[in-house]
């Protein structure tokens, strides 16, 4: 298995896996785990919309981009999940204050 394979099946499957973890029981939970189990929802989802719009993208458009097209989409499902998860905390809002 190459690199690209690895992180595809890791962004398939593992980070759903830790989402499942990290979501059980989630209501009697601290608000920084709470943070953290959307973040990581947040970027799945936004990981997956990356990808399968890299994966509608006629081959005929990546023909001089050959390292382009296998980043776009084995990538992002792994990079933005754990991304979510680990910055999670930081860019969601505290209640009753303003961000501006």
């Amino acid at each position: 298995m190459t690199t690209p394979s690895i992180a595809l099946f890791l962004g398939l499957f593992g980070v759903p896996s830790l989402l499942m973890v990290l979501g059980h029981r989630l209501r009697g939970r601290t608000e920084n785990h709470k943070r953290r189990f959307w973040g990581g929802v947040f970027g799945y989802f936004f990981g997956m919309i990356v990808a399968i719009t890299a994966m509608f993208i006629p081959p005929v458009w990546w023909a001089e981009g050959a390292y382009l097209r296998p980043l776009l989409i084995h990538w992002p499902i792994l990079v933005g999940g754990l991304l979510g998860v680990s910055t999670g905390p930081w860019w969601a809002r505290t209640p009753g204050k303003r961000r501006w």
